[in-house]
């Protein structure tokens, strides 16, 4: 098994750029931890736990066009070997995906490879579609179904 999954599938996405390892990569990107910049001071909650008092915030990047997208780096101990330390902090791909969607100033985030140099963009409009919670789930006719009968 490969040390860096996330990078593995940008670089499969990056090559035949379609939908399938897009969503592979969406998905995994979601499940990760990657590195970031982070700026501000966190605090230790009352069982040890490092929290923001409100003024951490995620690095950003204007790279390519510039819009202004949350920076960061896939698979970090592979990408710290490869390029150096890049980062200061790991947080979870599905809290950036809800930064990047409840920020209206972020248009996305920015994903770094660590085994080439590409990266791939994950748009605010696509992390949103993520956090959302599901709209009216359907009801199940079996359970209307059981119910009339009885």
């Amino acid at each position: 098994m490969s040390d860096t999954p996330l990078s593995d599938v940008m670089a499969e996405h990056v090559q035949g750029q379609d939908q399938t390892t897009y969503g592979r990569f969406v998905a995994l990107f979601r499940t990760s931890t990657v590195g970031v910049v982070v700026a501000g001071t966190p605090v230790q909650d009352n069982q040890g736990r490092l929290m923001s008092d409100g003024t951490l915030r995620v690095g950003r990047t204007a790279y390519g066009d510039g819009q202004s997208r949350i920076l960061t780096f896939a698979d970090p101990e592979a990408f710290i070997r490869n390029y150096g330390p890049r980062f200061n902090a790991g947080v979870s791909g599905e809290d950036l995906l809800r930064i990047a969607a409840s920020d209206p100033e972020c248009r996305g985030i920015l994903v770094n490879s660590a085994i080439e140099e590409n990266s791939i963009v994950i748009d605010r409009e696509t992390a949103a579609a993520l956090t959302q919670p599901p709209s009216n789930p359907r009801k199940s006719l079996w359970g209307r179904f059981r119910r009339s009968a009885a």
